[in-house]
């Protein structure tokens, strides 16, 4: 039974091969390509600039809460481009499962492949035989749409869910930076503390959250 198993796994692997797909449009515009992704190494350091009618006593509290905008901003756009590679490999796994089915080639030619043949010990039934022949006739290109806007849906929500999420960040961050600001000014006596403390909106900004951004390449 065992030879029966490990001959039929040989003659499945005969008819395997490597497939290139073809490459989803914008392909070359891909982070994954491209990989201007923000990392430790190439982040570029901006010096901020502390507004001149800052008074001295303020201006140590203003480069605290600057470092912490900066350090919010910037997890901010490492979360954007996760989410835009995540995008970009679920997109050429769908074109790489469209051309395995247009040459009905139901697993990828791939080590993983080759490792869970290994441990087969029951042998495959003619359904799931029949079930891969018949993979190559049931795929069309409405298939190959139908699944590349089920991944648009999918991420399109996601996307949404994570800009919600980060403008709650930073206008959670910017209220606790008023306060503080706030007690500051009245502890170093800049500010009545029977008066409500005006803050000028440069003193205490809010870090900024970018709602339009592409999750592909147009």
């Amino acid at each position: 039974m065992y030879l029966r198993i490990r001959r039929q796994i040989e003659k499945k692997w005969q008819n395997m091969y490597p497939i290139k797909p073809r490459p989803p449009q914008g392909y070359n515009e891909y982070l994954l390509n491209k990989k201007n992704y923000l990392l430790a190494s190439n982040e570029k350091k901006i010096e901020s600039v502390t507004p001149s009618n800052i008074p001295p006593k303020m201006q140590e509290i203003y480069h605290l809460q600057e470092n912490e905008r900066k350090a919010l901003l910037q997890r901010h756009i490492v979360e954007r481009e996760k989410l835009c590679l995540n995008v970009e490999q679920e997109m050429i796994r769908v074109h790489s499962k469209a051309a395995r089915n247009i040459s009905c080639q139901p697993v990828p030619y791939s080590v993983c492949t080759l490792l869970k043949d290994e441990e087969v010990y029951n042998i495959p039934t003619s359904e799931q035989d029949e079930k891969d022949k018949n993979a190559r006739y049931r795929f069309n290109g409405r298939q190959l749409l139908s699944w590349l806007q089920d991944v648009d849906d999918k991420w399109d929500k996601i996307k949404e869910a994570m800009v919600l999420r980060h403008h709650n960040e930073a206008e959670s961050l910017h209220a606790v930076q008023m306060m503080d600001w706030d007690i500051a000014l009245k502890k170093h006596k800049l500010w009545d503390y029977r008066c409500e403390t005006a803050v000028d909106k440069d003193h205490v900004p809010i870090v900024h959250v970018s709602d339009d951004f592409d999750l592909l390449p147009a």
